[in-house]
C-alpha cells in the first residue's frame, strides 16, 4: 500500500491544498501552525473514519475560516490496483466515493466495506470513534508528541500476521511437532493437577495429602515422647522437692535469729542518731553566736576607721567648691555679651532674607503672568478651532451614514441587477408575422403581418382554428430562475439603498464624497488643535492661573512684610526685579557670614558656661555626698553601740561564746563516737540481707511443696497407661507416612522438572521466533548508534514486549530508562522493522508517517537518523517526514513538499 496524492478541502486551516508524494522518500517542511499534521490527520481519517460519523470528531475537522463541508481525496496503491477515495465528512450527509483505475465506482457503506478489506483492518464510526481512532495503525502513523512512546504496545493488533511472517523467515524446522504437542500437554495437565500457577502445592493433591499426613504422624509422634518424658519428669521434681524441704527446715531458725539482733542494733542507732542530731543543732547554733558577735565587732571597728578618713577628706572638697563659684560667674557674664552680638546678627539677617524673598517673590509673580498670557492666547485659538470642529460634524451628522465599504457593496448589488436583466434579457424571445391566411393570436392578442412581439414568459400562440402553440422562452424553468433572480436582485439593491437613506447610486457616491471632505477637515483642525495642546490646554491653562495667583499672594504678602520692617519701592517690570534680586543677594551672603560668626562665637561662649556650671554642680554634689557620708558614719556606729554595747562589754560577751560553743562541741563528738562504734551502715545492709535469704528460703519451700503436690497429681493420673509403648507405635506410623511422602514428593518433581524442560523450549522457539524482527530493528539501529548495536525483544501473549537497546561493550537498557532523544530514535527503528515484516500483506510497501517525530534528538543524531529513513526507503517502505525544520533533512534526498502559514 502506497499513498501517491492528498487533496483536502476546507479541511481546517487549509482551503483546497493538494499534495503528491514520492513513492519511497517524503519531506513535508513548513512552520507551527501551517498545517502540517493537519495533511497527516486528513489522511489518517480518510482511510479510517467512516465519512457520516458526527459529533465532536466531525466538529474538528471543520475549518473556521473557509465556508463548506471538510472534504479529502486520497489516491492510493493497494491490491495492485491504483484507487482513488474521495470523503466528504458531513455526518449523516456525508458521502464516500472509491473508485478503482480502470473499474467501476463504489459508494458509501460499500465503498467503507472494500477499503477496510483492502487496508485489512476496520474503519471507526459511531461514538467510540474518537477512542478507536489513534490504535488503528498506530504503528505507522507516528503522531506529534507520541514518538516517545513505547511502540511495543501497537503490536498487539497485529501479532497474529507478524507470527505468520516470522515462521515463514526460516524458523519453521524448529517448531513443535504434533507429539510433542501432545506430550507437553498431557505433562502441563499433570502439572496443572499438583502445582497451582505459582509453583505451590495444590491443594488437594497427592503430594499435599501425603505432606499433611506426615505433618500429622510427626505431630502424634512429638506428642507420646512428650507424654513419656513428663512421666519420668514428675518422679525426678517428687524426689527434688524432698530433698529442698528437708534442707530450707534446717536453715530457717538461725536466718531467724540473726535478723531479730540486728533489728535490736538498728533501734538503738536510731536512739543515738536522735540524740546526736540534737548537739549538733546545739553546736550549731553556738557558733552562730559567736560568729554574730565577732562580725558586729568588726563592723563598729571599719566604721569608727572610716569616720576618721571621711572627716580628713572634707575640708579640701569645700576650697574647691568655692573657686568653681567664681569661675562660673565669670562665664556667665561673657556668655550674655555673646548671645547680645548673636541676636544683633539675626536681626541684620532676617532684614536681609525678607528684602532677597521679596524680590524673589517678584520675579515669579512676572514670569507666571507671562506663562499665563501665552496659554490664554493658545486657548483663545483653540476655541475658535473647536467651534469649527462643531460645525463640521454638524454638517457630517446631516449626512447618511456611509463608509466606503458600503459603496462598494451598493455596487456589487447593482452589477448584480444589471447581470441578472441582461441575463433575463437574453432569454427573450422575438416573435414577428410574417404572412398568414389564417388569424394568428399571441396569449390572446392578434398579431398583424410585419408586426413583431418580445416575450419573456410563456406564451400562447393561436394558428388558425386548430393550431395551438405553447412558447416558452429559455427552456421555461430557467427563464422563470433568470427572472426570479433578476426581481430579487432588484429588491435587494432597493432594500439597501432605503437602508442607508439613498435616492440612488449616485447619490451615494456623492454622499460619500462630501463624508470624505468633511472628514478630512476636521482631521486637519484635529491636528492644529492637538498641536496647540488638545485635551490638555484648559488643564495647563487652568493650572497657569492657579499659579499666577499663587505668586500673586505670594508677592502680597513678602510687600507687606518688607513695608512693616522700612521702605520699599515697587517694581515696576522684569528687569528690575531681576537686578533687584542680584543685589538682594549679595546683602544676603553678606549677612549670613557675619550671622554665622557671631553665632558660632556666641556657641562657644555658652559652652564654656555650661562647661563651669557642670563643673560646680558636680563639685556641690560631691561636697554634699561627702557631708552626708560623714553624718551617717556617725548615726550607724552609734546605733551599733546602742544595740551591741561598748568595746569591753562586746570583747566579754564574745569569750562567753567561744566556750559555749566548745562544750557543744565535746557533746557531739562523745555521740557520733559510740555511733560509729555500731557500724550503722552495715547493719542496715545485714537487716536486708537475712530478710531477703528468708524470703529466698521460704519462696524454695513453697515451690519445693508445690512440685511435690503436683508430681504426686501427675504421677497418679499418668501412671495408668505405658508411655513406651504409645511412643514405640507412633514412631511406627511415622516412618510409613515418611515413606508415601517421599514417594509423591519425587513423582510431583518429575512432573515439574519436565514442565521446566518443555516450557524453556517454549520460550527459546519463541526467541528464536522473534529474532528475525530483533535483526531488523538492529539494522535501524546501527545507523544511529553504529556498528554491534543491537535490540533484544520478547514474544508475549499481547505482542513483543521487554524492548531494550545494547550497545557495543556496554551493559543492556530497558527502553524505559532511555533519554527523550533516544526513545524517539529507538521506536521509529521498531515501527520501520514492524512496517516492513508487515507490508508482504500490502504488496510489500507501507507508509511510514512521522510528524514532528524528533523533536528531543539533536542536530548530529538527525543526520544519522536520515540515513535510518533512507535504509527504510530502499527496503520498500514509503517514509514521509512532517516537520517544522525541513533544513536538517536536507540530504534526505527526499521529495520536498513546502507549506506557507
Amino acid at each position: 500500500m502506497r499513498i501517491i496524492s492528498l487533496t483536502v478541502r476546507n479541511y481546517r486551516v487549509h482551503k483546497d491544498l493538494t499534495v503528491n508524494f514520492d513513492p519511497s522518500r517524503n519531506l513535508v517542511g513548513g512552520p507551527n501552525e501551517s498545517g502540517k499534521s493537519t495533511l497527516a490527520e486528513a489522511a489518517h481519517r480518510a482511510l479510517f473514519l467512516r465519512a457520516k460519523t458526527g459529533g465532536n470528531v466531525q466538529k474538528e475537522m471543520v475549518s473556521t475560516r473557509h465556508l463548506g463541508e471538510p472534504e479529502v481525496v486520497l489516491t492510493f496503491e493497494a491490491g495492485g490496483t491504483r484507487w482513488e477515495l474521495e470523503k466528504r465528512f458531513a455526518a449523516t450527509k456525508g458521502s464516500t466515493r472509491l473508485t478503482a483505475q480502470g473499474g467501476a465506482t463504489l459508494r458509501d457503506d460499500e465503498a467503507e466495506t472494500k477499503l477496510a478489506e483492502l487496508l485489512k483492518t476496520e474503519t471507526a464510526g459511531g461514538r467510540g470513534a474518537a477512542g478507536l481512532l489513534p490504535e488503528l495503525w498506530a504503528h505507522l502513523w507516528v503522531w506529534q508528541g507520541k514518538a516517545g512512546d513505547d511502540p511495543s504496545a501497537h503490536t498487539a493488533a497485529h501479532k497474529a500476521q507478524l507470527i505468520q511472517h516470522l515462521q515463514q523467515s526460516g524458523v519453521a524446522a524448529i517448531l513443535q511437532s504434533a507429539a510433542d504437542q501432545r506430550v507437553a500437554g498431557r505433562i502441563a495437565d499433570s502439572y496443572a493437577e499438583l502445582f497451582t500457577n505459582t509453583g505451590r502445592p495444590k491443594a488437594g493433591s497427592k503430594p499435599e495429602v501425603a505432606r499433611i499426613r506426615l505433618e500429622e504422624s510427626e505431630a502424634a509422634l512429638e506428642r507420646a515422647r512428650e507424654a513419656a518424658t513428663h512421666l519420668a519428669q514428675a518422679a525426678d521434681d517428687h524426689a527434688r522437692a524432698e530433698r529442698d524441704i528437708a534442707e530450707v527446715a534446717a536453715i530457717l531458725p538461725k536466718l531467724r535469729q540473726d535478723r531479730n539482733a540486728t533489728e535490736t542494733k538498728l533501734q538503738q542507732v536510731a536512739d543515738l542518731r536522735r540524740d546526736e542530731e540534737t548537739h549538733r543543732k546545739a553546736s550549731e547554733a553556738a557558733i552562730s553566736r559567736r560568729e554574730e558577735l565577732e562580725t558586729q565587732d568588726l563592723a563598729i571597728r571599719e566604721l569608727q576607721s572610716k569616720l576618721v578618713t571621711q572627716t580628713a577628706a572634707l575640708h579640701p572638697a569645700e576650697g574647691t567648691l568655692a573657686s568653681l563659684a567664681t569661675t562660673e560667674e565669670t562665664a556667665r557674664s561673657a556668655n550674655q555679651t555673646g548671645e547680645t552680638a548673636q541676636r544683633q546678627a539675626a536681626e541684620a539677617l532676617r532684614r536681609s532674607r525678607l528684602l532677597n524673598d521679596l524680590a524673589t517673590a517678584a520675579v515669579a509673580a512676572f514670569e507666571k503672568d507671562e506663562a499665563h498670557q501665552r496659554l490664554a492666547e493658545r486657548a483663545k485659538e483653540a476655541a475658535g478651532i473647536q467651534d469649527q470642529l462643531a460645525t463640521l460634524r454638524s454638517d457630517l451628522a446631516k449626512l447618511p451614514a456611509l463608509e466606503p465599504k458600503d459603496v462598494a457593496s451598493l455596487r456589487k448589488l447593482e452589477t448584480e441587477v444589471g447581470q441578472a436583466t441582461a441575463a433575463l434579457e437574453a432569454m427573450a424571445t422575438g416573435v414577428e408575422l410574417i404572412e398568414s391566411p389564417v388569424p394568428v393570436l399571441l396569449d390572446g392578442e392578434t398579431l398583424a403581418p410585419g408586426g413583431a412581439r418580445v416575450i419573456t414568459d410563456a406564451g400562447e400562440l393561436v394558428v388558425g382554428d386548430g393550431t395551438r402553440l405553447r412558447i416558452r422562452p429559455g427552456g421555461g424553468n430557467s427563464l422563470a430562475t433568470a427572472r426570479a433572480r433578476a426581481e430579487n436582485a432588484r429588491e435587494t439593491f432597493a432594500s439597501a439603498l432605503q437602508t442607508l437613506a439613498l435616492r440612488d447610486m449616485d447619490h451615494g457616491t456623492a454622499v460619500l464624497e462630501q463624508r470624505q471632505t468633511i472628514g478630512q477637515k476636521i482631521d486637519g483642525l484635529k491636528t492644529r488643535w492637538n498641536a496647540l495642546g488638545g485635551e490638555s490646554l484648559a488643564t495647563e491653562l487652568t493650572r497657569a492661573t492657579a499659579e499666577r495667583d499663587t505668586a500673586r499672594e505670594e508677592l502680597k504678602r513678602r510687600s507687606e512684610l518688607a513695608a512693616e520692617s522700612g521702605s520699599f519701592a515697587p517694581p515696576v517690570d522684569l528687569a528690575d526685579v531681576r537686578a533687584l534680586v542680584a543685589s538682594t543677594r549679595d546683602d544676603l551672603d553678606i549677612a549670613e557670614a557675619a550671622e554665622t560668626t557671631a553665632r558660632q562665637q556666641a556657641g562657644r561662649l555658652r559652652e564654656k558656661l555650661e562647661a563651669a556650671t557642670a563643673a560646680l554642680a558636680r563639685q556641690r554634689d560631691e561636697t554634699a555626698t561627702a557631708r552626708q557620708t560623714l553624718r551617717d558614719l556617725e548615726t550607724g556606729i552609734k546605733t551599733r553601740e546602742e544595740t551591741h554595747g561598748d568595746e569591753a562589754n562586746r570583747t566579754q560577751g564574745i569569750a562567753a561564746a567561744r566556750e559555749a560553743e566548745r562544750q557543744a562541741a565535746a557533746k557531739l563528738a562523745a555521740t557520733s563516737e559510740t555511733l560509729a562504734a555500731l557500724n550503722p551502715d552495715l547493719l542496715s545492709a545485714d537487716l536486708e540481707r537475712f530478710n531477703r535469704a528468708l524470703a529466698a528460703q521460704e519462696a524454695r519451700l513453697r515451690d519445693a511443696e508445690n512440685t511435690r503436690l503436683l508430681a504426686r497429681d501427675r504421677l497418679t493420673l499418668d501412671g495408668s497407661t505405658d508411655p513406651e509403648a504409645e511412643l514405640r507405635h507412633t514412631e511406627a506410623r511415622r516412618a510409613a507416612a515418611l515413606e508415601n511422602h517421599a514417594s509423591e514428593q519425587r513423582r510431583a518433581k518429575a512432573i515439574e522438572t519436565l514442565h521446566q524442560l518443555f516450557t524453556s523450549s517454549r520460550e527459546a522457539i519463541d526467541r528464536a521466533l522473534v529474532q528475525p524482527l530483533a535483526d531488523r530493528i538492529s539494522g535501524y539501529l546501527q545507523c544511529i548508534f553504529g556498528p554491534g548495536t543491537e535490540a533484544r525483544v520478547q514474544l508475549s501473549e499481547t505482542g513483543i514486549e521487554g524492548l531494550e537497546l545494547v550497545r557495543a561493550g556496554d551493559s543492556a537498557f530497558s527502553f524505559a530508562t532511555l533519554s527523550g532523544g533516544a526513545k524517539e530514535q529507538t521506536a521509529a527503528a521498531v515501527r520501520l522493522a514492524l512496517a516492513e515484516i508487515l507490508a508482504a500483506d500490502h504488496d510489500g510497501c507501507l507508509p511510514v508517517i512521522f510528524d514532528d517525530a524528533f523533536a528531543y534528538s539533536d542536530p548530529e543524531r538527525i543526520q544519522s537518523l536520515q540515513r535510518m529513513l533512507d535504509l527504510a526507503a530502499v527496503r520498500g517502505l514509503q517514509v514521509i517526514v512532517l516537520t517544522c525544520t525541513p533544513g536538517d533533512y536536507s540530504a534526505l534526498g527526499a521529495n520536498e513538499i513546502r507549506l506557507i502559514k
